[in-house]
């Protein structure tokens, strides 16, 4: 009898490896979990006494509740009325607002309530919602209408930016009040006009194992999961981004022309259940305390947190969670308390950035570049990758994946990554298996003969250039798009003018413990000697060099790079031999 039963549901669906499936429809959409193509039949949806007998209901479920006799879904936290019984007669009292406190002041902190009386309530529930004016947020929880008369109360917190009013366009269940007003009376700025405060927070979060071939993005990242690459399987890249309730620390990108002190803030936004792993809808907040600035300041340091539990940010598909503009999707955006400026501190959730030979083999057939880096806004304003090229913490198949993860010491050799020679292809040679903080091997061997494009992957051992024609290497790692660009699409080996505005942008004046402890978080991998291959026993573990993509002339058999030393300010003229191994860390194009 089961077998009966099974076989016309078995023969009526197309399944695919990919997970889409389709009832009367053989391709099914790639975005869609299931996909019905009956052009004479509907879907008929669970059908429960009422809502309340279902528990722990989370956003996105929809249901026919047979006590009303109508579908319901399950969003903003609380059941929503009939869909087809809309109460025409419900309105808001927009001239009856009122907000206590009645006024607010700029730059000060402001916590109180919106109250907005209605008519004409049916006893259904209604979602809740978040509005944002002026750097207060109003926040109506989910509850439940009262028959007839009743109001809602919004709470309303934050720090007014201007001077004026906080105007809320607030629409419920259809009706719209499209300018309550909250006077702000003037008062002392939080952010002084000589400091502007912008800038963006990554957060990785993947699931993914069909991501080969990766197909560079032509549209914006999406939370569409699972994503055809190719249909076949290849190893499970899992990683939960989150947001904790403990908070974690961030560095708000500044720009100042002067000195003076930024006003303690802080700000409340919420994140919608589509955006989470769990469906947990949650509030993040954004704050940090008083904090004097001068010219040189780069950042201020807040922190960010989630409200009443961890936010556990939804997990993306490497094909389909980066997106032409390599800045995956948007969280929320918090309103800087700029003067007079409308700028924001984005919260983003992106799939990682695959390494530019993701799955793909090295000139010895092996797969040994499935590294996903993670872009962070740097002190200079630019997104850079947040690891070096190969470091252990971006390789999927290492124990010590964690892209997430910055190193906290210089020495910390999970984060000291591949050793290139300058303008080379990504083709193997630059790989390094490393033991400690002062040792490694390359994991191919060497080759003593010069050659411009090599067909394997050793490190070729030389004096000056690695290449026989030296005068035509100047322009290898010229941009993005560059022959050998080692760096993932979209980015490059920075020039050298770009490695010194960094420099002058980061401030670090203490050799390496201070560039480790800067945004890019460099470490002393040190060097690979050009003439035996060996890890240099001198550098590493003491000092660090990045290439830029700047050859120092023609036919120089020299190219710049970033050296950090022991101790000092960093320098980005320095000359260093091409057929060096020497550490690259890639910037946004």
């Amino acid at each position: 009898m089961r077998k009966k039963l099974l076989l016309p549901i078995y023969f009526s669906m197309s399944s695919f490896a990919l997970a889409q499936v389709g009832i009367n429809q053989p391709n099914p959409h790639l975005s869609a979990d299931l996909e019905l193509g009956s052009t004479n039949k509907s879907l008929l949806l669970n059908r429960v006494a009422n809502p309340t007998v279902i528990n722990n209901p989370v956003n996105g479920m929809l249901i026919y509740d047979v006590s009303e006799e109508c579908v319901k879904a399950y969003q903003g936290g609380a059941w929503s009325k009939c869909f087809w019984k809309e109460s025409v007669s419900f309105a808001l009292a927009c001239a009856s607002a009122v907000f206590a406190p009645p006024t607010a002041t700029q730059g000060q902190s402001y916590s109180g309530t919106l109250t907005i009386p209605y008519t004409g309530g049916d006893g259904t529930a209604y979602p809740g919602q978040t509005i944002q004016s002026n750097g207060l947020t109003a926040t109506l929880a989910p509850g439940t209408f009262a028959t007839g008369a009743g109001s809602l109360q919004f709470s309303v917190t934050g720090f007014p930016i201007n001077s004026g009013s906080a105007v809320f366009n607030i629409t419920v269940n259809g009706s719209t009040c499209s300018a309550v007003s909250l006077p702000v009376n003037p008062g002392t700025p939080i952010t002084p006009s000589n400091i502007t405060l912008e800038g963006r927070y990554f957060i990785a979060s993947v699931f993914d194992e069909d991501y080969s071939p990766f197909t560079t993005p032509t549209g914006p990242a999406t939370t569409a999961r699972p994503v055809a690459a190719d249909g076949i399987k290849e190893t499970l890249v899992d990683l939960q981004g989150v947001i904790p309730a403990s908070g974690l620390t961030v560095y708000i990108p500044a720009t100042a022309t002067g000195s003076g002190t930024v006003g303690a803030w802080s700000q409340t936004i919420n994140v919608p259940a589509h955006l989470t792993e769990d469906g947990i809808s949650r509030n993040i907040t954004l704050s940090w305390n008083s904090q004097s600035y001068n010219a040189s300041t780069k950042s201020i340091t807040a922190t960010l947190k989630a409200e009443g539990g961890t936010l556990n940010v939804r997990k993306l598909d490497v094909n389909a969670g980066i997106g032409n503009d390599y800045l995956g999707v948007l969280l929320g955006r918090f309103l800087m308390p700029n003067s007079g400026v409308q700028k924001g501190y984005e919260v983003r959730v992106i799939a990682a950035i695959p390494d530019r030979m993701f799955n793909e083999p090295d000139l010895n057939k092996n797969f040994s570049h499935n590294f996903l880096y993670l872009p962070i806004q740097a002190e200079d304003g630019n997104v850079w990758l947040n690891h070096n090229l190969g470091a252990d913490y971006t390789n999927i198949s290492d124990p010590n994946f964690n892209i997430g993860k910055k190193p906290t010491e210089a020495t910390d050799f999970r984060a000291y990554g591949s050793l290139f020679q300058w303008g080379r292809k990504p083709d193997g040679h630059s790989l390094i298996k490393w033991t400690a903080s002062n040792a490694g091997k390359g994991v191919y061997s060497t080759s003593s003969t010069r050659v411009d494009n090599p067909g394997n992957p050793l490190f070729i051992i030389a004096g000056g250039d690695w290449r026989t024609d030296a005068g035509t290497s100047s322009t290898l790692w010229q941009n993005s798009t560059s022959a050998n660009n080692p760096c993932p699409i979209g980015f490059k080996v920075p020039s050298q003018s770009q490695l010194q505005n960094y420099l002058n942008s980061a401030n670090i004046s203490n050799g390496i413990n201070g560039a480790v402890a800067s945004k890019l978080g460099f470490t002393a991998a040190g060097t690979r000697v050009s003439t035996s291959g060996d890890i240099s026993p001198v550098t590493t573990g003491t000092s660090g060099l990045y290439w830029s993509s700047s050859a120092g002339s023609q036919s120089s058999p020299s190219a710049f790079a970033l050296q950090i030393g022991q101790f000092g300010a960093p320098s980005a003229t320095f000359g260093a031999s091409k057929a060096q191994g020497v550490s690259v860390r890639c910037i946004k194009e």
